[in-house]
């Protein structure tokens, strides 16, 4: 009985294909693998790209009376020529009409659930939405649904968010009160 056992464990037949099967194993679960952190990745930024967006809309609402407020009159002009010459903030955002369009634009995307790359996000949700009166801050967040689930991990969606802050400034320019000066 001795015998014939340490025959059947010194052979070596069929060793070859353990090794083999056990290898094929570890690339088909690295490539699920790989395929999930790809569909999380791409899911994070058709997420970053609906909150900019989404700001990019908000802060196109201009707040007219503050952006007028006195600035276009003749000491404003002398003034400018000066040392004393105004520091220019940005252009300043109604920021009531700007959150209304930022959130609208959210539901816009919420509704069309699949990005550009088939990845299925769940609904976006506003988290934090913040406006100074030149610049728009968005938070959101989603859930993404991975295409494989794991058995040994059994994650089925992942949560993730994207924070995105953009402000208007003026484009840099030579004519000063209608008057083109370069």
């Amino acid at each position: 009985m001795g015998i014939k056992l340490r025959q059947f464990y010194s052979e070596e037949d069929g060793s070859l294909s353990v090794l083999i099967l056990g290898l094929f194993m570890t690339v088909v679960i690295t490539l699920l693998i790989l395929t999930d952190i790809s569909a999380i990745y791409f899911a994070k930024r058709s997420l970053t790209q609906a909150t900019e967006a989404a700001a990019q809309r908000g802060v196109r609402n201009l707040d007219l009376d503050e952006y007028y407020r006195g600035k276009y009159n003749v000491n404003q002009f002398f003034k400018n020529f000066s040392d004393e010459r105004e520091k220019d903030p940005g252009i300043p955002i109604d920021c009531s009409k700007g959150a209304h369009d930022a959130r609208d634009a959210i539901n816009e995307f919420s509704g069309d659930r699949a990005n550009l790359f088939g990845q299925h996000l769940g609904a976006i949700k506003l988290d934090d939405l913040a406006c100074d009166g030149y610049q728009i801050s968005l938070k959101t967040s989603s859930t993404a649904a991975l295409p494989f689930v794991l058995p040994f991990i059994n994650l089925s969606a992942i949560e993730i968010s994207s924070q995105i802050g953009t402000f208007a400034e003026r484009k840099v320019s030579t004519n000063y009160y209608g008057i083109n000066i370069g």
